[in-house]
């Protein structure tokens, strides 16, 4: 318990999924938690289970992607809270389909919600960590982000940048003594796919939503498996939080051979294995 116990803790997206999985760790660890969501009745449902435990938890309603919402969550938590001590960005969304389907209200929507969030709540609160030279920051990208996936091109290019993003703030950030960590989930059952987009069918145009759902649910890992990885991850100051392990398979090919990486992600694409 020792490493969280007394910390103040945001989590965005804190809801479900594994920004909820998080909260319930961080808990049992002893800290404070200002959990976001955008639907405030899932963290209030959170809190009233967290509170048994005696810890203090506040819940905010924020639209991430609104800068205007985050800016007045980030005064009201600062007038409340004084400090924030550990920053969870997890809060995000999940799409995909075939690009030739893909809007512009698409690419929009996915890059708001998944790289101007982020971005916002650095904006809001990293000045004050370097001015104090302490505090750590987790940014929840994906196991998307570390390899192109066919499918989810617009998912992909928010995470690839925010992995980016968290490679150069660490190095940057280590001046300040500010430790910041990225976790790359894999194939996780969460709501990400009920509470994302698909815009595509499969070659008869029939809807994939729900077959994709169910995949997640059967094969996905549980959220709570990332919240321990996560939390171990920050203890020890890793970079990249890759989790589960076994997800990393691809990602590994990638490194070795990225040319033959390329070769088998086409080939699954072309063939419809994913549709």
């Amino acid at each position: 318990m020792g490493y969280f116990k007394g910390k103040t803790v945001i989590i965005t997206g804190a809801g479900s999924g594994i920004g909820r999985a998080l909260a319930v760790e961080m808990a049992k660890s002893g800290a404070r938690l200002a959990l976001t969501d955008i639907r405030l009745e899932r963290t209030l449902e959170l809190s009233k289970e967290l509170g048994k435990t005696g810890i203090e938890v506040q819940c905010y309603q924020v639209d991430h992607s609104d800068w205007a919402q985050v800016k007045n969550f980030g005064q009201k938590f600062l007038e409340e809270w004084g400090k924030v001590d550990v920053l969870c960005l997890n809060a995000g969304v999940g799409i995909g389909g075939r690009i030739e389907q893909a809007k512009i209200k698409d690419w929009k929507w996915t890059i708001d919600n998944n790289l101007w969030n982020v971005i916002y709540m650095l904006n809001l609160f990293l000045p004050e960590m370097v001015s104090k030279r302490e505090g750590q920051i987790l940014i929840t990208a994906s196991g998307g982000g570390l390899i192109g996936i066919p499918g989810m091109t617009l998912y992909c290019t928010s995470k690839f940048a925010l992995v980016g993003m968290a490679e150069a703030l660490r190095a940057e950030l280590s001046k300040y003594k500010i430790k910041l960590s990225v976790l790359c989930p894999g194939i996780i059952n969460t709501r990400i796919i009920q509470d994302g987009e698909i815009f595509s069918g499969d070659g008869q145009g029939v809807e994939i939503k729900s077959k994709v759902s169910d995949f997640y649910q059967r094969f996905g890992a549980e959220p709570s498996k990332v919240a321990r990885d996560a939390l171990r991850g920050l203890r020890w100051n890793q970079g990249i939080i890759s989790s589960p392990r076994v997800h990393n398979l691809p990602w590994i090919l990638k490194r070795i051979s990225p040319s033959f990486y390329q070769y088998i992600a086409g080939l699954i694409w072309r063939k419809e294995w994913l549709v």
